[in-house]
Parts: C-alpha cells; structure tokens; sequence
C-alpha cells in the first residue's frame, strides 16, 4: 500500500488523452469506467479527471468527474478504491477548486470509510457475482445437484423437441442490432406480463447497440429459425457482465432462459473470463447460478460540516425516492403478481 507522501497526480481538463484512456480498461476491467460508458450512457464527452500515481510513476487510479455547480461527482462506478486514494483525490480536488463544497462517488466497493472531511456512506445498491474457474466441468459440478440436474434435464428436452436447437454468439460489430431489439422486445413483454415496468426504453436501446460495438457479446438460443432467449453482456478485461436476460414466454415450459444463461456462463469461462457480474436485481435464479452478492455504496465528502448539513434535504430526498420504487417494485413482483395468478387459478365457481 502507498503512503500519501509517495502519491502525485495529474489533472486532465475539458478531455483525456486517448493514450490515457486505455487505463481505464486497465486498472478497472469495468464497463462503467471507460470513457465509451461516460459518453454514450452518461452524455459527458468533454472529461476531467485526475491521475493519481505512486512515487515510482505506476498508475493507481484515474477518475474522470464532471463539475455540477458547487459539486463534483466522479463518473467511474462499480470498482474498488482504497481509502488512502480517496483521502488523497479529495485534498487535491479541494484545492485545486476552491468553489466545490461536495464530492461524490457512487457505486463503489468499499466496505468502510474514513476520513479528514465530513462524509456520509450508504449502501446504494449492489452487484451478484460469479466467480468463474477455469472450466466449465469445475463450475457445473459446483452447482446443488437439483440445479444441475434440471438443467440438463431441460437441455436434454429441448434439444429433443427442436431439432433446429442453435446457441449462437455474436461479439462487438458483428452483433445484429436486431437481435439486441428482439432480447429487449422479450424483457418488455415478460415485464409488462409481471407488472412490472421495464426501464429499457427505445433511447435505452439504441446506447446498448452502440455501446455493444466496443465491447457487447449477444449470446442467443434459436428454435424454429428465430431467436427465444438472448443475453447481452459485456467483456472487459478479464470480467463479464450481464446487461440483459429474456427469453420468449411462449418457451417457458422449456426454460429456454435459464438454457441461454448456463451456454452463456459456458462461454464466457471459454473466454478466459474469471467473474461474471449479473449486476443489481436480487432475482433467484441468480443466486442459483452461484452468484454471490456483492453490496456498492456511494460515498458524499464535503469541504465542512456546514456543507454536510445543507445536503440534508437533499439525502432524505434519496432515500425517499429510493424507498418508493423498491416499494412499487416489490408490490408489483409480489403482491400484484400473485393476485392474478390467483384470479386466473380460481375456480369458476359461477359455472
């Protein structure tokens, strides 16, 4: 561990360099830290950041910002940050910028926190992942023997009833945009059957297809010549994550979704890949994957504790809008749900 005598930085202003970029592909292996993140999903072309480096000149951090009235917030997210850098970026961001009351950084792996400044940690949201051996024989025999047991059972049925049966992998510029349309067309319809709303939007969409161009890998089941379940994923260094599952209702007695997912892990092991992050949503069949949740916490910093003290509204707000949509989310999956499974089950005693 550096010592902060032993740090120096550098600021990139208004742009970074494209010999700097790449070392955010570098240090993170994280698609919520390259610049192609910042711009398409984040609309920020024009950067700051700032270098951070141990007195031998080896790179340890690079954290692109933006400036918002008296704030900064860094725009990396779901990556890991000691607190030495932490303390370190905010001496230097407070005095390079006199004006700036707060900084914030979100999503972030932190498990604790201190520091000179006045801050507030809380735990925003969270990432289950899978921790990938080398093969997929050692991942396989890791699952409960029910797991595995169903899953080739329904492997073994669909392959049976199909003859077609296809698994098809399409990386960067060679995914067909219409295929990203046809997984999310899926989600939706599975979504709205739920009652659930989709936050997969049509502008949505088209930062997906473009962003799948750097670095989208679109795994797909194919029966009768068209697409029934699809993943889209991200591979960065030597990590996955998973943007989106679905499959078509039509094929659940097949379970054609959970047949994608167990190819598409198959895969991304094949590809050298050591985890593979199902990011936020605590659905069960992620953990049944041997996904492993992971928390993520933003961090607040501010220059005193007056500024602490205005911000108060502005967290309570937070966590008021926080606890309204894990509310509606929850009534939605829950008690909605079950009601019309229930209406639908009745018996039509009027017969």
């Amino acid at each position: 561990m550096a010592s902060p005598e032993s740090l120096h930085h550098t600021f990139y202003e208004n742009a970074i360099p494209s010999d700097i970029e790449q070392l955010l592909v570098e240090l993170y292996q994280s698609p919520f830290c390259v610049t192609e993140y910042f711009r398409i999903f984040k609309n920020n072309a024009n950067l700051n950041a700032v270098l951070i480096s141990s007195a031998e000149s080896a790179p340890r951090h690079l954290l692109a910002y933006v400036i918002e009235g008296k704030e900064i917030t860094v725009l990396n997210e779901l990556f890991n940050i000691e607190q030495i850098y932490v303390r370190y970026f905010s001496d230097t961001i407070f005095s390079k910028y006199q004006f700036v009351c707060t900084i914030n950084l979100n999503c972030i792996k932190n498990m604790s926190f201190n520091s000179n400044y006045p801050w507030r940690l809380w735990n925003n949201s969270h990432d289950i992942v899978i921790d990938l051996p080398e093969t997929f024989e050692l991942y396989h025999s890791s699952l409960s023997k029910h797991s595995w047991k169903n899953l080739k059972y329904y492997m073994s049925r669909v392959r049976r009833d199909y003859a077609d049966f296809d698994f098809q992998i399409a990386s960067t510029h060679d995914i067909d945009p219409a295929v990203i349309s046809k997984i999310i067309e899926m989600n939706l319809l599975r979504m709205k059957s739920k009652n659930i709303r989709s936050g997969f939007t049509s502008d949505i969409e088209s930062k997906i297809m473009e962003f799948c161009r750097q670095y989208g890998s679109v795994c797909t089941v194919r029966l009768q010549g068209r697409t029934v379940a699809g993943a889209i994923c991200y591979e960065i260094g030597n990590q996955a994550y998973l943007e989106i599952l679905s499959h078509d209702p039509e094929f659940n007695d097949h379970r054609v979704g959970q047949i994608c997912l167990l190819l598409t892990v198959k895969q991304m092991i094949e590809n050298g890949r050591t985890a593979f992050h199902l990011l936020w949503g605590e659905n069960e069949y992620k953990y049944r994957f041997l996904g492993v949740k992971q928390d993520l916490f933003s961090i607040s910093i501010y220059r005193s504790k007056f500024f602490k003290l205005l911000s108060a509204p502005k967290l309570a707000k937070h966590y008021y809008d926080y606890s309204l949509r894990q509310m509606e989310y929850l009534v939605r999956k829950y008690v909605i749900s079950n009601v019309r499974k229930w209406i639908i089950s009745a018996p039509n005693h009027g017969a």
